[in-house]
């Protein structure tokens, strides 16, 4: 419980840290700036998530490696990390070809020096996380976003464009390594003797191949949109599924934190395992729910105060992905039964069903031209998402014995809340006078939703409510 508050305070700090500065940096660059560092960041980004072959989460969960064979493991993270620099350097230009975008190759190869980096922290973040040392992890991510968002800030007035979000990403990595190893010095052995390392390989494998499924198809709509409709639809999509998803991921991260532990002690009583999943359920869509609902209703207020009118392509898709991310938020649950019941197999071939399935869906939502193509992009992940969530249901659904009137019920007190609360608010917004000053409008808005929220849940679920706090104290008390 001290780790998750120590998260919780740090994380939320950085993440409004990271909003003021990216709001201002909004304002500084164009969209064109930040679409060609998505493409770049697109292609790194999967080297990125495999270039230490799962060796991180496997030295956490194998606490037996230690001494010669950790220090070796090290060796061949960073031989993995150099070569993973020195290849995305070859294929930069390439990957801008790929994109039709000459100034992506310099930013490619550039940004390549990420994975040599990156590789420097797994040891050390391991061994805080085999420690628990919540406090010194949530400190390092605390102080990379502050390097992150000083740098973007200064090199955004001083008309670095693109230029800025690059140099921001790698000060905040070499900020967050040079911590770690402070913190945690560790020798480093050339990989001989791979063969004797098997066993740890072989996990590290196991979970590659569910990372990378993972990756396709969370970066398949911007690779899509970034090569069919351009680095300016791309920059206005970027920012679209920040916004909608942002939040919502923040509360439900702080959340889900308990979950490895509660459910894993309870992977055998799953009369325990069910009533959790139904609290923990309930408890998200009442923390995430109204966000994404109300994010929805006032979705132009927000992006004319945040990002000014240059950014109007934002709105749409950002209306539409807040639907998406409302189901992400109710659903989240299901992996988690899957994992800590140790289904590790059917969780990996859901995530390459996924990866399937969905660029395909945006390859057909962005054949409509550049603006029309965003918001068909942004209707394939409200569509076709829960489409091929289905598996994932049936197989948690039977694995705690629940049908889907269950976890409707546990969704319903949010959900019903949210509907009154979003047809508040466009009565409200269609009364109020065009005229009114945008920050005013929004104000109201949001306190006229906020109240009719709080209102509808303590008139008419109060008792459900009430249990759902009586459970987060039990929490508190045994942990």
């Amino acid at each position: 419980m001290s780790g998750i508050a120590w998260t919780a305070v740090l994380r939320w700090s950085a993440q409004i840290i990271s909003w003021i500065a990216t709001a201002v940096a909004a304002r500084l660059l164009a969209p064109a700036d930040y679409g060609v560092m998505s493409m770049a960041m697109l292609a790194v980004g999967l080297v990125r998530m495999v270039d230490d072959i799962g060796l991180d989460a496997v030295l956490v969960q194998d606490r037996g490696i230690a001494g010669d064979p950790q220090a070796r493991l090290a060796g061949l993270a960073i031989l993995i990390g150099a070569s993973a620099s020195a290849g995305m350097a070859l294929l930069a230009r390439p990957i801008a070809a790929f994109f039709r975008e000459p100034e992506v190759a310099v930013v490619v190869s550039v940004l390549g020096t990420l994975t040599l980096i990156e590789a420097l922290q797994v040891i050390p973040r391991a061994a805080l996380q085999r420690a628990l040392e919540y406090r010194r992890l949530a400190w390092a991510q605390f102080m990379q976003v502050v390097a992150t968002q000083s740098v973007l800030i200064l090199g955004a007035y001083l008309g670095w464009r693109h230029w800025a979000l690059v140099s921001s990403t790698l000060v905040g990595a070499g900020v967050v390594t040079l911590l770690l190893i402070a913190w945690h010095p560790y020798a480093v052995r050339w990989p001989r003797g791979v063969m004797k390392l098997t066993t740890p390989l072989a996990q590290g494998g196991r979970i590659l191949v569910s990372r990378v499924a993972w990756y396709v198809y969370t970066s398949a709509d911007q690779t899509v949109v970034g090569r069919l409709l351009g680095k300016d639809a791309l920059g206005a999509y970027s920012f679209a599924t920040t916004f909608s998803t942002t939040i919502s991921q923040e509360i439900s991260s702080v959340v889900i934190r308990v979950v490895p532990g509660v459910f894993s002690s309870v992977q055998d009583r799953r009369e325990e395992l069910r009533r959790y999943f139904l609290i923990l359920t309930e408890l998200l869509a009442y923390l995430t729910l109204p966000v994404s609902f109300g994010l929805a209703v006032t979705a132009d207020l927000v992006v004319r105060i945040v990002l000014g009118p240059q950014w109007d392509a934002v709105v749409v898709p950002l209306q539409i992905l807040c639907f998406y991310a409302a189901f992400v938020s109710c659903q989240v649950l299901n992996v988690h039964v899957l994992l800590w019941t140790g289904q590790f197999r059917a969780n990996m071939w859901l995530n390459v069903l996924a990866a399937v399935v969905l660029p395909i869906a945006f390859y057909v939502g962005a054949q409509q031209g550049p603006q029309q193509g965003l918001q068909g992009v942004a209707w394939a992940w409200v569509i076709a998402f829960p489409l091929v969530n289905v598996p994932a249901f049936l197989i948690a659904f039977r694995t705690i014995q629940i049908g889907l009137g269950a976890w409707v019920n546990a969704i319903w007190p949010a959900l019903a809340a949210c509907l009154a609360m979003s047809g508040t608010v466009l009565a409200l917004r269609a009364a109020m006078p065009g005229s009114l000053p945008t920050p005013v409008a929004a104000a109201c808005s949001v306190a006229a939703g906020g109240a009719v929220y709080a209102a509808v849940l303590w008139l008419f679920f109060r008792r459900r409510v009430l249990a759902v706090v009586d459970f987060l104290r039990l929490i508190r008390a045994t942990a």
